[in-house]
């Protein structure tokens, strides 16, 4: 018996070998992402600059079973620092051939223009539509204060499809991750401002003059609380043309678990042979502490919502002298408090299917704030 225990480990080592080889013949690497140029002058911002970034995106496919995937931004900031951020980085095992589970750092699937439309090649405008960014994430600054950023979390998430033939689909994605936190207090901020500023001079709360309980929306490795963030999104697509979809999210994000935030959205993409129509409609809810005249804490909850509606027009498609050119135009506004709207107008010139000139313009209205007039200049590709 001794003697054939030899043969089997060789037998065992053999076969190991033969199975990883067989792996490493399936696996496959490739490179992918996209990159920008950008000259901009802001009104507001009493300045014009250049800026640049690059976004690599690293798949691997280690069998038909399981896909990694990781993309990076590497950008310069105004102080010439080089920073590479990790926008996500996640591993899908794939339960079969219509649903799919995903662990890791990923973009949430909430609406459209966060998880799929943001790249720069793919954005027909300079900038994030008017609800999106200005409250971290994709987007920077702009006057018009957005309801979300493009948000990306650590945690799990599952997506099922139905197919129900002829191109239609039902696409359902449910997630659980780590969630927001209290954003932390900045150091010249005053203590009381925001009571004041509340309670001065009107019996009545004036919605205008609240102030926004400001959230860390980024990843993190960690949790302030028990808490996690669900969510997900339904939507029903009629291939390649439409599709239209809801979407919802919540979690606690202070220490004890008492104040939550919820958003809730609707989103269409509609692309037609000459034209695309896209745009969301989301309604966030945010609780905060006021102190009422016991000076107890009670909770209030701020109500926001604004909607987007972007229109390209692919004039290349219909006039051959003007191949290659789209013009757009998009408004959008935010309601309640920090009210806002504005109008852009666009347009694009392609140098080749993933290579893109891009030039906006921006008038923004702010209610209770100062107005806004940009202009950008843009050179995108993808590969």
């Amino acid at each position: 018996m001794l003697k054939l225990l030899p043969i089997a480990i060789a037998t065992a080592v053999v076969s190991g070998q033969l199975l990883a080889n067989e792996q490493q013949e399936n696996s496959r690497f490739a490179i992918a992402g996209y990159g920008d140029v950008k000259y901009e002058d802001s009104k507001v911002m009493d300045s014009s600059a250049f800026s640049a970034r690059f976004i690599p995106i690293f798949l691997f496919s280690l069998s038909d079973k399981i896909h990694i995937e990781a993309e990076t931004e590497i950008s310069i900031d105004e102080q010439g620092e080089t920073e590479v951020e990790l926008e996500y980085a996640d591993i899908h095992y794939f339960l079969s051939d219509t649903t799919t589970f995903t662990a890791g750092k990923f973009l949430l699937p909430f609406g459209q223009y966060g998880p799929y439309q943001h790249p720069s090649w793919i954005n027909r405008s300079v900038f994030s539509p008017g609800i999106y960014g200005g409250i971290g994430g994709h987007g920077g600054y702009q006057p018009m204060q957005g309801l979300l950023p493009v948000m990306s979390d650590i945690g799990v998430g599952i997506q099922h499809i139905i197919p129900l033939g002829k191109n239609q689909k039902i696409l359902f994605d449910l997630y659980m991750t780590n969630g927001l936190a209290a954003e932390a207090p900045h150091d010249d901020e005053e203590e009381g401002h925001d009571e004041e500023s509340i309670l001065e001079g009107n019996e009545e709360v004036d919605e205008h003059t609240l102030e926004l309980p400001e959230l860390a929306f980024e990843a993190r490795s960690g949790d302030n609380n028990s808490d996690k963030a669900l969510g997900g999104r339904i939507a029903y697509a009629f291939l390649p043309g439409v599709e239209v979809g809801a979407s919802y999210y919540t979690a606690k994000y202070d220490d004890d678990q008492q104040l939550g935030f919820t958003a809730t959205g609707f989103d269409i993409n509609w692309i037609g042979n000459h034209y695309i129509v896209r745009g969301e409609y989301i309604r966030t809810e945010a609780d905060a502490f006021e102190e009422d005249e016991h000076e107890e804490n009670k909770v209030i909850t701020f109500d926001r919502n604004g909607w987007y509606l972007q229109a390209t027009f692919m004039a290349g498609k219909m006039f051959s002298v003007l191949q290659g050119t789209d013009f757009v135009v998009e408004y959008a506004e935010t309601n309640k408090i920090n009210e806002a709207e504005r109008w852009a107008y666009g347009i694009n010139y392609w140098l080749d299917s993933r290579a893109v000139i891009k030039a906006t313009y921006e008038d923004t209205t702010v209610h209770d704030g100062e107005d806004d007039k940009r202009f950008a200049i843009q050179y995108s590709y993808g590969f």
